[in-house]
């Protein structure tokens, strides 16, 4: 009978101290290697300095991708057969909740890409402790970047989990040329399109130089413009299956393409 009682008790220390050791939804600590804003950047510079100045380029665009980590790590393998895309974007909702493992398998999905990967928070990814990972795994929730003469400029623009977002006058101070610059291009990049209800942010951004944006969230291709203000808004699907966004950067225009898994162009409507 003790040996029976000794025998439930070394049962229970052993399942108290795996769950000790089990991964908490609360741990902040993520191990997402290769991810960081700061790392990408050094590599697209890198790459830039190698290839010099070239007539065109292509960037893969892929969001909302948090419950289909396997249907973003078979989007991963496509773009790395690419050889005519430069590096992705990933425009937010990386995770459901906000959690450090979902953040991982996102993050395990990734670490198979060959190619400089450059991200921008979602919703989502603000939930529990969502932010605390986002800034000590990517980095800052807004910058820049420059490559081959375009200004890509990422804000924040989830309202719902943070306060006075986008900042409108970082956004404009963004934007302005520096002294001897040469720029083509000035993008924008952010988890949402203009809500329907700040309409406004599009013409802001217009008037202040931005000629494309570039988001996710709404879960299908869309593609459209505001009649009387002219910027383009190109809005990927989700990654529930194989399905990606292609821009093309030319010196004096973009072009968009729709990829589920096939590519196809996509056309801008007025709105």
């Amino acid at each position: 009978m003790k040996t029976i009682s000794h025998l439930l008790i070394a049962v229970l220390l052993i399942n108290l101290v795996a769950c000790e050791f089990a991964l908490s939804p609360w741990e902040t600590d993520a191990h997402c290697p290769g991810v960081s804003v700061e790392e990408n950047l050094r590599l697209l510079k890198k790459m830039e300095q190698q290839q010099g100045v070239k007539d065109h380029f292509k960037v893969a665009i892929v969001s909302d991708v948090s419950q289909w980590p396997e249907a973003l790590q078979d989007t991963v393998e496509i773009i790395n057969d690419r050889d005519d895309i430069d590096f992705m974007l990933l425009l937010g909702d990386l995770t459901e909740t906000g959690v450090k493992q979902e953040y991982e398998w996102t993050c395990k999905a990734l670490s198979h890409l060959e190619k400089p990967v450059i991200s921008v928070i979602g919703n989502h990814d603000a939930l529990s402790f969502g932010k605390e990972i986002w800034l000590d795994v990517f980095g800052p929730y807004e910058y820049s970047l420059s490559y081959q003469y375009t200004k890509f400029i990422a804000y924040n623009d989830n309202k719902y989990e943070f306060e006075d977002v986008p900042d409108r006058n970082w956004l404009a101070e963004q934007a302005v040329l520096t002294v001897g610059e040469v720029r083509n291009h000035t993008i924008g990049i952010s988890h949402i399109a203009p809500w329907d209800n700040e309409l406004s942010l599009s013409k802001y951004l217009k008037d202040n130089g931005f000629d494309h944006t570039l988001h996710g969230h709404a879960h299908r291709f869309d593609y459209w413009q505001l009649a009387d203000v002219q910027l383009p808004h190109y809005i990927n699907a989700d990654n529930k299956k194989i399905k990606y966004g292609v821009m093309t950067v030319y010196t004096d225009s973009i072009s968009m393409e729709n990829c589920d898994p096939d590519c196809v162009p996509a056309t801008v409507r007025n709105r």
